[in-house]
C-alpha cells in the first residue's frame, strides 16, 4: 500500500491558507479515494477498510480547519460524503472487532454468533453499495476535483486575501481546544461524557497534524502524545462498554432459558471488565494532567 503523510510538514506559517488547504486536502482525500478502492476484495481488505476510515477523519479535519476558504455548498458535500463512508468501515470494523472478543469467549452462544454474522454481512453490503456508487463513473474523483478547485480566498461578495496559515490554523483551532477541555472537565464517570470526551480529543488531535508547522515542536509533539494516549485509554473503556452493549442486546433478543442464562454469566463478567477499564482510565485522567494540557494549550495557541 502506498504511504500518504499524515504531518503537513511542506507548509509553513506565513504561507497563504489556499495554497496550504489544497495540498492538505489533496492528500487526505487521495487516500480515502485509495483505501475506499481496496477496501472490497482485496487482498488487505481488512487492513484498507481501517485505514479508509482513519483517513475519512484526517479527511474531514481537513475540511473543518479549511471551512472559511470552501464554498458551503461544496464543503457540506463533501463532508456527508466523508461522514458515510466512515459509517460504513466504522460498522465492519466494529463487526470484526467484536467478532474477535467473541471467539475468544468459551462456548459463545450461537445466537449472539449468528446476530453478529448479520450484523457483518449488513456493514459489509452498505459499503459495498456506497463504494460501487462513488466509484460509478469516477463520482468520488470528480467531486474531489470540484472542492479541490473551489478553494480559495477571496470568498465571494468579499475583498480579503487569503490569511496566512498560522492565521487561520490557530484561529480554527482555538474552538476545538475550547470543546475537548469542557468535555474534560465534565464528570467522566458517566460513559456519555467519557464518549464525548474521546470524540472531542479525537477532532482535535487530526487537526493537530495539520498544524505542525505553526506550533512550537516541544509543545505540539507533548499535545499530541498525551491526545494519542487519551484515545488509547479511553478506547479500551469504550471498546468493552460496545462488547456490553452487544452482549445486552443479544440477551434482550433471547427467549431459551438455556442461552439466556449463559448470556447472563457472560455479561456480568463483560461489565467488570468494562468498569475495571473506565476506573483505570480515570485514575490515569488526574486533575493534575488537565491543567497540564491546559496549561499546554495556552502556550500553543
Amino acid at each position: 500500500m502506498p504511504r500518504y503523510e499524515k504531518w503537513l510538514h511542506a507548509a509553513t506559517p506565513n504561507a497563504p491558507s489556499d495554497e496550504v488547504g489544497r495540498s492538505a486536502l489533496a492528500e487526505r482525500l487521495l487516500a480515502v479515494a485509495h483505501f475506499l478502492k481496496k477496501s472490497v476484495s482485496g487482498k488487505d481488505e481488512a487492513e484498507a477498510i481501517h485505514q479508509l476510515r482513519v483517513w475519512t477523519r484526517r479527511a474531514g479535519a481537513a475540511l473543518a480547519l479549511f471551512e472559511p476558504g470552501i464554498p458551503k455548498k461544496v464543503a457540506k458535500r463533501m463532508q456527508k460524503i466523508l461522514r458515510k463512508l466512515r459509517r460504513a468501515a466504522g460498522g465492519v470494523r466494529d463487526c470484526e472487532l467484536q467478532k474477535e472478543r467473541l471467539q475468544s469467549m468459551d462456548d459463545a452462544p450461537r445466537k449472539a454468533r449468528h446476530s453478529l454474522r448479520k450484523c457483518q454481512g449488513k456493514a459489509e453490503r452498505q459499503l459495498r453499495r456506497l463504494r460501487r456508487h462513488l466509484r460509478k463513473g469516477n463520482n468520488f474523483d470528480l467531486e474531489i476535483e470540484e472542492l479541490l478547485s473551489r478553494v480559495a480566498w477571496p470568498k465571494r461578495h468579499s475583498s480579503r486575501d487569503a490569511p496566512p496559515f498560522v492565521t487561520l490554523c490557530r484561529r480554527q483551532l482555538r474552538p476545538l481546544a475550547n470543546e475537548f477541555l469542557q468535555q474534560s472537565k465534565l464528570n467522566l464517570g458517566d460513559f456519555q461524557h467519557l464518549h464525548q470526551m474521546r470524540i472531542a480529543g479525537k477532532r482535535l488531535r487530526y487537526a493537530l497534524e495539520l498544524a505542525v508547522a505553526v506550533i512550537a515542536v516541544k509543545i505540539h509533539a507533548k499535545l499530541y502524545d498525551v491526545l494519542n494516549e487519551l484515545q488509547d485509554r479511553a478506547g479500551e473503556a469504550c471498546d468493552e462498554r460496545a462488547f456490553l452493549d452487544s452482549l445486552q442486546a443479544w440477551l434482550d433478543e433471547t427467549k431459551k432459558k438455556k442461552v439466556s442464562n449463559r448470556l447472563k454469566k457472560a455479561l456480568t463478567q463483560q461489565r467488570r471488565r468494562y468498569e475495571r477499564a473506565h476506573r483505570k482510565f480515570l485514575r490515569w485522567w488526574s486533575q493534575a494532567r488537565l491543567r497540564q494540557i491546559s496549561s499546554l494549550w495556552k502556550k500553543a495557541l
